[in-house]
């Protein structure tokens, strides 16, 4: 771990942004039925026009990445990135006419200075593809290149309960509808999310129907016809198109928790603007996504006493090729298991975590999360994400054993992030049993309602038997890897 970046993290005084997940697996869980806030009802177009609220978000990053490349790899010279960037998103929700409203949402990213980094925007060409782009420009991974686009363009309608009309806040029934560009998210962004990690943000052209009319049972179903991902327009992956796919989320509250079944029926078409079948950029002996994943999630909290709350959550899914999959392909399983404890020290919030999640592989191919916000799951220096971004789980499979501390209120209103991963292979494939571990911190604090501040350090070292195998795959990360992020955030609602 360098110290160098240590004494910087810990000496900055601009500092950010969004407050990060307090789990070791991924962010907080979210609702899958009526997300966003519905305004009040109106009696035309023009009041609804009028009644419409407006948001603005701007977040400002400095990151810096620090890769140890293996001599003799071609890729030495390229050790090294840091860019500056400031993301800007302003959007606008109307209120209700008839239960419909529609919303609209601009995003850009503008570099700040010299572009010291892959962005996998336009620097990114075929040929020479992602390893020879990355040698072209001198510099390691930062995937935010500078772009703008719209991010989310919709109608949404909300049917009406009974007393519509007197009731608060306007018709709130237990129907939704969204069609359009939207971001989506599923339970705690595993297989579905938005990558509110990255500048430019991932959202998708689908139709998006929740119910929760029965009471403790939320069930939603999404169409979808594109992955808007996070490059922007002038890159080859800037989008995934698709071809007859949906998802289907149910969730019930039980007494000790929520009970969630799942099936995303993934189907990609074809990308002419890179060589890989379907534009999908995955390493060897995976010809694309398309599959069927079901799984089961359960997650929960108990009180033991006035001083402890026990934390839990377990799931199972099963991920199974589909469509245009190459015949050699076979299923996977996907495990998680975590436990842990909330409580007070010395006055503080204090939250432990331990779990482990399980990404299966057979030596051919490995379980994949093509749709998910990936940089909360197995680290942040991102070792497990592929060089045109996505998932990049290794053929040996992944086991992730993580513990997690977050520290509440050590500096006024604010938390301390520190994890541990080890990495190990599921299956072991050409001597390659261990991928390595990695420790990461985070510090983050809100100055005001609409201000907060971050700073967050990763540091991953490759194990031996993954560094020093050919089939490792310098490209898919086998080296290695500091990183460290410096941001600030204002969000006006």
């Amino acid at each position: 771990m360098s110290t160098r970046k240590i004494a910087s993290c810990l000496m900055a005084t601009a500092t950010f942004a969004i407050v990060q997940s307090a789990g070791a697996v991924g962010l907080p869980d979210i609702s899958n039925a009526h997300t966003g806030k519905q305004l009040k009802e109106t009696k035309n177009i023009n009041a609804a026009l009028k009644g419409g609220k407006a948001d603005l978000s701007l977040r400002l990053r400095y990151e810096d990445v620090s890769d140890d490349i293996p001599a003799g790899s071609p890729l030495v010279g390229t050790e090294d990135a840091d860019l500056l960037t400031i993301r800007t998103a302003l959007g606008y929700s109307t209120a209700r006419v008839h239960g419909f409203y529609g919303r609209i949402a601009f995003e850009a990213t503008t570099i700040i200075g010299d572009t010291n980094a892959l962005t996998v925007g336009e620097d990114l060409t075929f040929p020479p593809g992602p390893a020879g782009s990355r040698i072209a420009a001198g510099h390691s991974v930062i995937p935010d290149p500078q772009k703008e686009e719209f991010n989310e363009a919709y109608i949404g309608w909300r049917s009406a309960s009974s007393g519509c009309k007197s009731a608060p806040g306007g018709c709130n029934g237990g129907t939704t509808v969204k069609a359009g560009r939207q971001e989506i998210i599923y339970d705690n962004h595993r297989w579905v999310g938005n990558i509110v990690w990255r500048q430019n943000f991932q959202s998708y052209d689908a139709v998006r129907i929740d119910n929760t009319s029965i009471n403790n049972l939320s069930l939603s179903y999404t169409y979808l016809n594109k992955v808007n991902r996070t490059f922007g327009p002038d890159s080859p992956f800037n989008e995934w198109l698709m071809d007859d796919s949906h998802l289907i989320n149910i969730s019930y509250k039980t007494p000790i928790g929520k009970l969630v079944g799942y099936g995303y029926l993934l189907d990609f078409d074809d990308n002419p603007r890179t060589p890989f079948p379907e534009g999908v950029g995955v390493g060897p002996g995976i010809t694309n996504f398309d599959s069927d994943t079901y799984g089961l999630r359960f997650t929960g909290k108990h009180k033991t006493s006035d001083s402890f709350t026990l934390l839990y959550q377990l799931e199972y899914a099963n991920q199974s090729p589909s469509n245009d999959a190459a015949a050699n392909l076979d299923d996977n399983n996907y495990t998680l298991i975590e436990v842990g404890g909330a409580f007070k020290l010395g006055g503080k919030p204090v939250v432990v975590k331990i779990g482990q999640e399980v990404l299966e592989g057979n030596g051919v191919n490995a379980l994949q999360t093509p749709l998910a916000t990936i940089h909360a799951f197995n680290g942040w220096a991102d070792k497990f994400v592929g060089a045109p971004g996505g998932t990049s789980t290794p053929v040996g499979g992944l086991e992730d054993t993580s513990i997690t501390l977050v520290v509440k209120g050590l500096i006024g209103k604010s938390k301390l992030v520190v994890q541990y991963h080890d990495y190990q292979a599921n299956t072991t494939v050409n001597g390659i049993d261990a991928y390595g571990d990695e420790i990461s911190l985070l510090f983050a604090k809100p100055f005001t309602k609409e201000w907060l501040g971050l700073i967050k350090y990763s540091s991953f070292t490759a194990d031996s038997s993954w560094e020093n195998s050919a089939s490792g795959g310098v490209g898919a990360g086998a080296f290695d890897t500091d990183k460290f992020w410096v941001m600030a955030q204002y969000k006006f609602k």
